[in-house]
């Protein structure tokens, strides 16, 4: 059932792309990337409003009956002109293989920023029918963006209940409708298409910076770096396929808000993506008709309404979490500064007011990253940003005399612009925002800045498709020259992908042995679940872990999961005690016993529980400190080799820990 319920949303979605460009004339590869926007901002409409599932139900009739009514009105000979499209076969292929390979393997969240965020979103967005903000959850995901849970909600609408693997061929679902928009050239030439998309499949590992040989987790990831990336180049293709009318303007506009709602950062991406419309609106478009005050009058114009979905989508989401968080405004970093204010006292910093030691390291570790931080199979950002010039440098050459070099040169001059600002940004993001450690060790820098490249790269790609694709339309002298600058291209990202970047195994194998910890986690929790309840407040205790487990646990168990605390804690003054996620319980004389630590007497974790207001106490993993030392407080004592139990606790209680639920180890 779980396998259908993906064919149908997938049917619905392509059934709607070819009844729209059956009556628009449009290549029918367009329209899924706006299909998935608008779906997923009506979605969110009606979450605003406290009525998302009916709000998902609505888009389901509004596609089937807006489908049922426009193929009759297009006719059989425009239908089988919208099915004939390169850019819409391979997605709906692409899109069954992975339904049917998900549903085989079944693969599973891993990553540890899965349970963080990115697949606790999309679970309690199917659990709870509601917008998670509103809701009291296990894990908060806060005010994070909803946009790829959104899509996670829209594939699964027709499920009983969330699956992991749903959600992740889902996502790839989006993913191909990215690619699909970059393969809509401007005439019909299977080829070339195919040339794009070959190339567009494989960015996302050829910009993985994981070792040759070793798992990959490309299109089988809930996080939003590869989404971002195929997001931000996908919806500059698509405005290449549909713009500069107003047609086209509706159909950039959806996907504009998808991308504002995809991560913090889509805000960013989207407002640079409307900047280089607008660049391509002046310089890509012929002057002989108007004069051109009044083509950058309408240029102006047509980028000022595509702002207006970015400017709504951030907004109305800031507002709604705003209404039903209890925050005092964004802020960035411990020292609690506005957006603003980073961004202002950062330039000042730039130009050498009030620099501090640490604004000058960071700028010269960021200008060393650009040449020695690994991004890309090729290596750092230098060699990303040369490989998509030689692509810009190859569209340009063969595209034809006029508008379609001017709009090559402003496209890739627009991004490199935005590039160098965005580049700089996250310069003042590592002052302001991280840690002196996580600073000065550039963290996540590939996954912060290689999705932008990897935008730019599918853009320049596409180009180059168009260039080729009009060339030999027009036959034009180079037209050969051109294909095989197109298909050189292609080659080269396969190439380097066989040569640097074949994993070991990835979403088409069956990788099990990556499950072991997570399935032995979801098999104690779901023996504690048939216990606890989402109004139960439980603390998780696991010895000897590193916050793996600890999550794990928070996305598994159906209650809200206590945090914890780190440093020293009596029992009465918490003054030398700091909030944390996990702890690990060591005694005082103890404290090189494990790198997070808790320092902690029985009475001090009786005093702890009753703070927090827990009713339950669940013992993943014991040792000799806890056996030694707090046994007296549980029923039956406790052993350091133990099975995972679940107490209930009673502050009043002679013994205040009482077993309710235990799980063996299967692992």
């Amino acid at each position: 059932m779980s396998l259908l319920t993906g064919i149908l949303v997938l049917v619905l979605v392509s059934a709607a792309s070819v009844a729209l460009a059956a009556v628009t004339g449009r290549d029918a590869a367009v329209f899924p990337l706006p299909v998935f926007s608008g779906a997923v901002c009506l979605i969110l409409a009606g979450g605003y409003l406290g009525v998302m599932q009916g709000a998902l139900w609505l888009v389901y009739l509004v596609l089937l009956a807006g489908s049922v009514l426009l193929l009759r009105k297009a006719g059989a000979r425009r239908i089988r002109d919208a099915l004939n499209s390169p850019g819409l076969r391979f997605f709906v292929l692409a899109s069954l293989v992975i339904w049917f390979l998900f549903a085989v393997l079944q693969p599973m969240f891993v990553e540890w920023d899965e349970f963080t965020f990115w697949g606790m979103a999309a679970k309690l967005l199917k659990e709870k029918n509601a917008l998670y903000p509103a809701d009291p959850v296990n894990l908060k995901a806060y005010s994070g963006l909803p946009g790829l849970g959104l899509v996670s909600y829209f594939v699964q609408g027709f499920s009983s209940e969330f699956g992991e693997w749903q959600c992740l061929a889902g996502y790839d679902m989006l993913l191909m409708s990215c690619l699909s928009a970059a393969a809509a050239l401007p005439r019909r030439r299977w080829p070339h298409s195919i040339a794009v998309l070959a190339g567009g499949v494989l960015l996302p590992f050829f910009f993985s910076v994981v070792p040759a040989g070793t798992a990959s987790t490309v299109y089988a990831n809930a996080m939003a770096d590869v989404p971002l990336a195929l997001l931000f180049g996908g919806v500059l293709c698509l405005w290449f396929a549909v713009g500069p009318g107003w047609q086209g303007v509706l159909l950039t506009a959806l996907p504009l808000a998808l991308l504002t709602l995809a991560k913090d950062m889509g805000f960013a991406y989207a407002l640079i993506a409307v900047f280089v419309i607008f660049l391509d609106l002046v310089f890509g478009r012929a002057w002989k008709q108007q004069g051109r005050g009044r083509f950058f009058g309408g240029a102006l114009g047509r980028a000022a309404v595509l702002a207006v979905p970015v400017l709504a989508a951030f907004l109305s989401w800031n507002r709604y979490t705003a209404a039903h968080l209890t925050t005092t405004g964004a802020s960035v970093g411990s020292s609690g500064l506005s957006y603003g204010q980073v961004v202002f006292g950062g330039l000042a910093q730039l130009f050498g007011v009030g620099r501090t030691q640490k604004f000058s390291d960071l700028m010269g570790l960021m200008a060393d990253a650009f040449f020695t931080r690994d991004v890309c199979l090729l290596g750092a950002p230098v060699l990303a940003v040369a490989a998509s010039t030689l692509i810009g440098a190859a569209a340009f050459l063969f595209a034809g005399k006029g508008a379609p070099r001017r709009r090559v040169v402003a496209t890739w001059a627009g991004l490199a612009f935005c590039f160098a600002a965005f580049y700089l940004f996250h310069l003042i993001l590592y002052c302001y925002n991280f840690s002196d450690v996580e600073a000065y060790a550039l963290q996540d820098f590939d996954r912060y800045i290689g999705p932008y490249l990897q935008g730019w790269m599918l853009v320049m790609l596409c180009l180059l498709g168009y260039s080729a694709a009009r060339r030999e339309a027009d036959a034009a002298r180079f037209a050969r020259l051109g294909n095989l600058a197109l298909l050189a291209a292609a080659a080269c990202i396969a190439l380097v992908f066989a040569w640097r970047g074949v994993p070991a195994s990835g979403f088409w194998t069956d990788s099990d042995s990556r499950y072991l910890l997570r399935q032995d986690v979801k098999n104690r929790a779901a023996a504690a679940n048939q216990v606890l309840d989402w109004d139960d407040n439980v603390l998780v205790l696991s010895q000897g872990d590193d916050a793996t487990r600890w999550y794990y646990y928070n996305y598994e168990l159906t209650a809200h999961v206590a945090r914890g605390y780190g440093g020293f804690f009596n029992g009465e003054d918490a003054s030398s005690r700091w909030d944390s996620d996990f702890m690990n319980l060591v005694e005082s004389e103890n404290w090189t016993l494990y790198d997070y630590k808790a320092v902690c007497t029985p009475q001090a974790l009786v005093a702890y529980l009753e703070e927090k207001d827990c009713d339950y106490l669940l013992i993943d993993r014991a040792d000799d400190y806890l056996e030694k030392s707090f046994s007296p407080l549980f029923e039956g004592g406790l052993t350091a080799d133990m099975p995972m139990t679940l107490y209930r606790f009673d502050a009043d209680a002679q013994v205040p820990f009482t077993p309710v639920a235990t799980a063996e180890s299967e692992g």
